[in-house]
């Protein structure tokens, strides 16, 4: 049903995410006390069995938060890290390097989940501003999986439902002091009857 969306309403979708995404930059910065910049440069709709090959290795150990959504759109997003990414947040939280994501200790799980918070929770705030829909998201859930299997547990749903296509969020992150820009990807994962409300208040 995704790929009903127009190249318009994709760009409106676009356009939640730069709102959402500057309301989660100013309070990063906040949290990390430094200038934190983030740009959605995309969004597109994907098969869910296209997502592990967003990565160099479809089995390679990720950092996923997942927040389910309640009330008038139900479903889930997720934000999903590759490991260098999680790595050099880690160090920019406690100056210090990891070397298996596997083994994060509890305060740099909570700030991660807490990322997700502010990431997931900025971008829900601002589609349902947009779309006049009552969101209400649950608590964030930090898994750390190889990304098949976090994408074998987000398709089932779809699968039940004859649905195999998800809102894809490409999202650049820039942390003052850190050359490279970071990359977390947004699946917007909401439930049949859902995506319909969500179609209506995009005008289909």
């Amino acid at each position: 049903m995704l790929e009903k969306l127009t190249e318009t309403q994709l760009d409106a979708i676009k356009e939640v995410g730069n709102i959402g995404t500057g309301n989660a930059a100013t309070a990063l910065s906040m949290m990390l006390d430094k200038k934190v910049d983030i740009s959605v440069p995309q969004v597109k709709i994907v098969p869910i069995s296209k997502i592990p090959f967003l990565f160099d290795n479809p089995e390679e150990i990720v950092c996923s938060i997942k927040m389910k959504l309640m009330e008038d759109m139900t479903g889930e997003i997720v934000l999903i890290f590759e490991p260098k990414t999680v790595k050099i947040i880690a160090q920019v939280l406690t100056g210090m390097e990891i070397n298996d994501v596997t083994e994060l200790d509890e305060f740099t799980s909570s700030m991660l989940k807490e990322i997700g918070n502010i990431m997931c929770g900025s971008y829900v705030t601002a589609l349902a501003g947009f779309t006049n829909l009552f969101i209400n998201p649950e608590p964030p859930e930090l898994v750390v999986d190889m990304i098949s299997a976090i994408v074998s547990e987000i398709s089932l749903p779809l699968a039940l439902a004859g649905e195999e296509n998800i809102l894809l969020i490409e999202t650049l992150v820039k942390i003052e002091g850190i050359e490279k820009e970071l990359t977390g990807y947004l699946l917007l994962v909401p439930s049949v009857e859902s995506l319909e409300k969500l179609l209506k208040a995009l005008g289909m």
